[in-house]
């Protein structure tokens, strides 16, 4: 009884030294960060790429093979969003973006434990002590039509446990094609973003119509429409046209000339100009498109020759 209990106590201890020495194959890796630099997601998308260099070791005595997975959850602040992904400023506000495994942007690089499961998968198979290197393009995007985009700095850190690398090692020369769940190893890196205060603008004709006799007042509208970040200050400016005499606007026929004013009121009586704090329009973005009336006069004055009168106004957004 006394053997069979010391053969049995020697094969239990054979097993340990095998399951401790499984996993042969070991991989680091590092990914650059991904810096979009200054965006406006109102209007269009930014792109920006990264890189994943990765170095594997075969630390057997005989050719092993391995499937090494690299995966990328939400960072730490993502507030759980994986498609897209969250970045977000010092305030909270958010700004999303997506990271991709192609260049085509629709294989999203995700993750075996969280949201996409679509980590990169790498088959590897390595000679005996030696080694492998290699890396892989990661693929970013700001996602367009952000309209509640706040001008400011924003970031999503991919630390701890937001990447993982797994390996799923087998002996031979064909790897298993599947990741595994056991966490090796992170790849750390940071998203960054600053989205800049942005505004555009644009502007309907203003037409007074066809007039007889310039004995009254003749009135008509027109609209701006800006569109600026959500939270940017602006003002909006008119100035004199091209045929102006000092401040009086003037439209230009087969006759001669015609005056007329525009205002920022109903009743007329506020001027719109281009002078800052006095006689603009101003207003905050809120990443939509706001519209802006514009109150058109054209007073009672000495009628000229029939024809087509008109002027070209210029209009400027300060923000």
């Amino acid at each position: 009884m006394i053997s069979r209990f010391r053969i049995l106590l020697v094969l239990l201890l054979v097993a340990g030294i095998t399951a401790a020495h499984a996993q042969n194959i070991d991989c680091s890796a590092t990914m650059t960060n991904v810096s979009f630099g200054n965006v406006n997601p109102l209007s269009s998308q930014t792109d920006a790429n990264a890189t994943l260099n990765y170095t594997c070791t075969n630390n057997a005595n005989s050719t092993r093979s391995a499937t090494v997975c690299f995966s990328i959850g939400d960072g730490a602040q993502g507030a759980g969003n994986s498609n897209p992904r969250l970045m977000q400023d010092g305030a909270g506000d958010d700004l999303f973006f997506q990271l991709w495994q192609n260049a085509a942007h629709t294989t999203v690089w995700g993750s075996s434990f969280f949201g996409v499961n679509t980590p990169v998968i790498i088959n590897v198979t390595i000679a005996r002590n030696s080694s492998t290197q290699s890396s892989a393009t990661m693929y970013g995007r700001v996602v367009a039509g952000q309209t509640t985009a706040v001008p400011g700095a924003y970031q999503d850190a991919f630390t701890g446990n937001h990447t993982a690398i797994t390996i799923n090692e087998t002996g031979g020369t064909t790897p298993p094609g599947t990741c595994t769940t056991s966490i090796l190893h992170q790849f750390p890196f940071t998203v960054t973003a600053t989205v800049t205060s942005q505004c555009s603008v644009s502007a309907s004709t203003l037409d007074f119509g066809a007039v007889g006799l310039l004995l009254a007042n003749t009135d008509g509208t027109s609209t701006v429409t800006v569109q600026c970040a959500s939270g940017a200050a602006y003002q909006v400016g008119l100035d004199n046209g091209q045929h102006a005499a000092g401040t009086t606007r003037r439209m230009q026929g087969p006759g001669g000339l015609v005056t007329y004013e525009l205002y920022r009121n109903t009743t007329r009586t506020q001027r719109w100009g281009s002078t800052l704090n006095t006689d603009t329009v101003s207003g905050s973005g809120n990443g939509s498109n706001q519209t802006l009336t514009v109150y058109g006069r054209v007073p009672n004055q000495t009628t000229p020759s029939a024809g087509t009168y008109n002027d070209t106004i210029t209009v400027t957004v300060t923000y």
